[in-house]
C-alpha cells in the first residue's frame, strides 16, 4: 500500500480495536468455555486474546496504512502515530491466547499453569518484536 493513500483516522483505528476486542473476547471465551468445559480457563483466554485484539490491530493497520511498497517494517513504523510497544504486546497477547488453548487441550484446563504460560509467551513475542524492529 503506499503512502499516498489517506491513514485512517486514530477514532476509526479506536474502534477497530474495540470491535475486534470484542469478537475475539466472544470467541476465544466460546472455545475455552465449551472445549475445555471450564469457564475461568475460558475467560481467562477471551480476555488476553481481547486484550491483545485491542492493542495490535490498530497499531498493525495503522502500520499497513504508512508502509511504502518494498519499504523495510522497521522504517515504516517511525511514521506510524503509535507507539510500537503496544502493538507488539497485543501480538504476544494474542499469540499468547492461542499457546494458552494449546496447553489446555494438551494437559487441561489448569490456569495456574496456563495464564503464567501464556503471559510468558506474550512477553516473549513482545521481546523479539522489539529486538526485531530495534526499539
Amino acid at each position: 500500500m503506499s503512502s499516498t493513500a489517506e491513514e485512517p483516522s486514530d477514532r476509526f483505528l479506536t474502534m477497530l480495536g474495540v470491535g475486534s476486542a470484542l469478537m475475539q473476547i466472544v470467541a476465544f471465551t466460546a472455545v475455552g468455555v465449551l472445549t475445555l468445559e471450564s469457564v475461568p480457563y475460558g475467560v481467562a483466554v477471551g480476555g488476553l486474546s481481547g486484550v491483545g485484539a485491542f492493542l495490535f490491530l490498530p497499531w498493525f493497520v495503522g502500520l499497513s496504512a504508512a508502509m511504502d511498497d518494498g519499504e523495510r517494517f522497521a522504517a515504516a513504523t517511525d511514521r506510524v502515530d503509535r507507539s510500537a510497544g503496544p502493538g507488539l504486546l497485543g501480538l504476544g497477547l494474542e499469540v499468547g491466547a492461542i499457546g494458552m488453548l494449546a496447553l489446555g487441550f494438551a494437559r487441561g484446563p489448569d490456569l495456574l499453569l496456563g495464564l503464567p504460560a501464556g503471559l510468558a509467551v506474550a512477553v516473549g513475542v513482545y521481546l523479539v518484536g522489539s529486538f526485531l524492529l530495534a526499539r
